[in-house]
């Protein structure tokens, strides 16, 4: 049988703690969107060990110093039988709510393994365990940029912690830097080295996100993930002192008040400011391009009018001024931008992006990532492949065979052979244009 503290303290299913200033302190995290000074939490009747014992124990998070992130919670009825054999307490809270905005959803399985420990006896003698719920991204990232601004009344969120909470897409800000969690260097490695070579030696990839994949990846599931690892950018005054604390970034410039913005109760650099300052700071051309094509396909903004007039006159700007023109809100991932200027940087034809095809009835039945319409030649951008179900495997292979007998050339390229190859991608493309060139010159 296995026993009570295995299940309770499995990294999936940990248990909070029955100490006396805990529910205190949960509510007033809950008040403050999940949040709760060091300070706080003592004058709730915790103490130092108990707040450690509940970082430790990944209940709380301490992204910052002096302030603390407090999950959020859901119950799960457990025999009381079960209860009395287990080792240390365990709280029983009916009357603590889940924080405000929170996911909790316990799963089918701790339900199931802790009604077993009591042999098929509990019914009614049950009592309620408090297990961890996980929060959304913003969720909890709005949770950690509340605890940075603690004591910073003049701070704003910036740079990708800005973008992140304004709902930019996340491939556009991993492509700025912020490598997900569970990501390795091999997978994330776009527009950086060679992937192989960032993987042996740990170094941070610049690339497209597992988010954007294709359609066999879950989009959904892979956006909950929140880096605790990545800082918190913050923007202050440039007369203030330029010490870095621990778990923030911050930044120092003199901001306009109507490049400033409150979302959710958190002031943010507004949405224009925040795309100047991304692409800006950009590694290079096609990591802010990809942010812009971002931005214009997912609606955060709708024309690059304003982020421009913010960038202007500021440093980099002059470096960053012919990249405003080649953005296309066509583009679905970065992987698609970074084959648009590589075909444009070769001077091959511009492709069109999405282009529809359609079948002798005139009705599209599917779209191409990039085209050349008149040589009938396409190149799609091919997601990681990794946990794609067999009916989008499938599917795909039905959409190839479609393609080929309406005597389409489809070429496919995924981001490690641009990242290695990219001489080779642009030849084998222009190979296929100039030999459809000569068939269309011989059948005419």
């Amino acid at each position: 049988m296995t026993s009570l503290s295995s299940a309770l303290t499995s990294p999936t299913r940990p248990v909070t703690f029955s100490y006396p200033g805990l529910e205190p302190a949960l509510r007033l995290a809950r008040s403050q969107g999940g949040m709760i000074t060091f300070r706080q939490a003592i004058e709730a009747g915790l103490t130092r060990g108990q707040l450690r014992r509940l970082v430790l124990s990944g209940q709380w998070d301490h992204p910052v110093r002096g302030a603390f992130v407090v999950l959020a919670v859901s119950a799960v009825p457990v025999p009381r039988r079960a209860l009395a054999s287990a080792p240390g307490p365990v709280a029983s809270a009916a009357d603590l709510a889940t924080l405000p905005g929170s996911n909790p959803r316990p799963a089918a399985g701790p339900r199931s393994d802790l009604a077993g420990l009591a042999g098929g006896e509990g019914g009614s003698a049950a009592a309620e365990v408090w297990l961890l719920g996980l929060p959304s991204t913003v969720q909890a990232l709005s949770a950690r940029v509340r605890a940075a601004l603690v004591g910073r009344p003049q701070a704003v969120a910036c740079g990708v912690t800005a973008a992140r909470l304004l709902g930019f897409p996340a491939a556009g800000l991993t492509a700025a830097g912020t490598v997900p969690s569970g990501v390795s260097a091999s997978v994330a490695g776009f527009f950086g080295t060679a992937p192989c070579d960032a993987a042996e030696f740990g170094s941070p990839a610049l690339g497209m996100s597992p988010f954007e994949a294709g359609p066999g990846a879950n989009v959904d599931d892979a956006r909950q993930v929140d880096d605790a690892r990545q800082p918190v950018h913050l923007m202050l005054p440039a007369r203030l002192t330029r010490a870095q604390p621990r778990g923030v970034r911050l930044h120092f410039t003199d901001l306009p008040p109507a490049d400033r913005i409150v979302h959710s109760g958190i002031p943010l650099t507004s949405t224009a400011r925040t795309l100047a300052d991304l692409v800006l700071t950009a590694p290079n051309r096609e990591v802010a391009v990809a942010i812009m094509d971002g931005a214009l396909h997912s609606g955060v903004v709708t024309d690059l009018r304003a982020a421009r007039l913010s960038a202007a006159g500021r440093r980099g700007y002059r470096r960053a001024l012919p990249w405003w023109s080649l953005a296309d809100r066509r583009a679905q991932s970065p992987l698609e931008t970074r084959l648009r200027l590589l075909f444009a940087d070769a001077g091959l034809a511009p492709p069109r992006p999405q282009w529809p095809v359609s079948d002798a009835a005139g009705q599209v039945v599917t779209q191409l990532d990039l085209a050349w319409p008149a040589q009938r030649v396409a190149v799609e951008a091919e997601g990681a492949m990794v946990g794609r179900p067999a009916g989008v495997v499938h599917g795909q292979r039905q959409r190839a065979n479609l393609l080929a007998a309406m005597n389409w050339t489809v070429l496919r390229f995924g981001d490690l052979e641009v990242a290695w190859y990219p001489q080779r991608v642009v030849e084998t493309v222009a190979q296929c244009l100039a030999r459809a060139t000569q068939v269309g010159l011989r059948a005419s």
